[in-house]
């Protein structure tokens, strides 16, 4: 009875943050209502909270236990040590845990969704899929037209690979569903955006690549298929590496002063790793959305206050990338950001081997598109993040429950 309630309430959850924390998101922003994936955060944790209050020995995922203490202790090494005003802190506490309770949450509540509510999940993917692709063929012919609906191109890209990645999950995994996958995934072309490209070109070598025969284990074959697939990843991506990282910086003949503001981002968070050994500058520091709301003292401290988009009157480009703003958790929370994601590889590496194929497979490919994103983007943090982290809690959560019921002998 209580699962049943899980799962129906999940399900009409998914559709609501898909519907209003994804499609229609930044109609909501622009308007001036930003609150909608903290809305749908609380109501999930709301959820889980309640699964946890009926169970009847209150268990909680050891994982998610682990991520929670180690939050605690960066938000209470964040108010010690002043990284910036507790208002800040917190909001930043909350901000960068966010797509960790989504996975966490929807992982310990194993959510069951039956065969209608797949279906439903996969028209509503189709529909929303045409409605991206009029908007990508509109935006040839009206001037800005993507830019008024959605803010920015980037979060064209990422909602036609959410929409493309839940259609396939919740598919049969058939060629024709592979086939379908990269067609909707392909619309994300209209954005122009060089990671799109690359991680379509990804997917396609995945698909083609990962059959019936293949096995996912570490020999010769597989290690060129990966250092191929980076290759052709980074050929694809090759415009934006040159503009962000060679021509942005060192490589265009630029001082430290002129760096593009993303390379700026780059740079300087080395130093804090240096300078901040080991826990880093703390919450609301570097690199976040926070840090730049409630404007960071260590911009000046660095020298950073006067960049275009990094400045206090203009701080539009400060959360502009993940990877630097790790430098708030400093060396041991860079290792551990790894250690997460090389912890979910290799579950789904061993659920692949045990016969959870599409499930492995899609896993994989979303841990790629975060580390991807992460590149030139907060994604993780933001309201995309948290439908992704959403959707992976609930792969594995698929993934545990195939293993945990699958007879001994159909197990590989």
């Amino acid at each position: 009875m209580q699962q049943d309630f899980i799962n129906k309430n999940f399900f009409r959850l998914m559709m609501f943050t898909l519907v209003l924390g994804v499609i229609f998101y930044d109609l909501f922003n622009m308007a001036g209502f930003s609150y909608i994936d903290e809305i749908c955060a609380l109501l999930l944790f709301i959820l889980f909270g309640i699964n946890v209050l009926r169970s009847k020995n209150w268990a909680f995922d050891k994982m998610f236990l682990l991520i929670l203490g180690i939050f605690l202790f960066y938000l209470v090494y964040s108010l010690y040590i002043g990284s910036n005003s507790p208002r800040a802190i917190l909001m930043d506490f909350v901000i960068q845990i966010k797509p960790y309770l989504a996975f966490f949450c929807v992982y310990s509540m194993r959510p069951a969704l039956n065969e209608n509510q797949k279906k439903i999940l996969r028209q509503l993917a189709i529909l929303f899929s045409l409605y991206m692709l009029l908007i990508g063929v509109g935006d040839l012919f009206i001037k800005d037209l993507m830019l008024n609906i959605l803010s920015h191109t980037s979060r064209f890209a990422t909602a036609t690979s959410i929409l493309a990645l839940l259609y396939l999950y919740f598919s049969d995994y058939t060629r024709r569903d592979k086939l379908i996958f990269i067609l909707l995934l392909s619309i994300g072309l209209f954005s122009g955006r060089s990671k799109l490209f690359g991680f379509l070109a990804l997917c396609i070598l995945m698909m083609l690549y990962i059959n019936k025969s293949f096995e996912m284990k570490f020999n010769i074959k597989n290690t060129l298929f990966l250092l191929f697939a980076i290759i052709v990843t980074a050929v694809v991506a090759k415009d934006k590496i040159q503009l962000y990282f060679i021509t942005g910086g060192f490589g265009g003949g630029r001082g430290v002063e002129d760096l593009y503001a993303r390379m700026a981002l780059y740079y300087f968070s080395v130093r804090i790793f240096r300078d901040y050994i080991p826990f880093g500058s703390g919450f609301a520091s570097y690199g976040t959305y926070a840090s730049g709301e409630y404007y960071s003292p260590i911009y000046a401290k660095y020298s950073m206050e006067r960049m275009h988009g990094l400045n206090e009157a203009d701080p539009s480009f400060i959360a502009d990338t993940y990877y630097p703003a790790l430098a708030q958790f400093g060396l041991v929370g860079l290792f551990l950001f790894f250690l997460f994601w090389y912890y979910l590889t290799h579950k789904a590496i061993i659920s692949f081997r045990k016969g959870c194929q599409k499930e492995a497979v899609i896993a994989i490919i979303i841990i790629a598109f975060f580390l991807i994103e992460s590149i030139s983007d907060a994604t993780l943090t933001h309201n995309r993040g948290f439908f992704m982290m959403t959707l992976l809690g609930l792969i594995f959560s698929d993934i545990k429950y195939k293993l945990n019921t699958t007879p001994p002998e159909k197990v590989k």
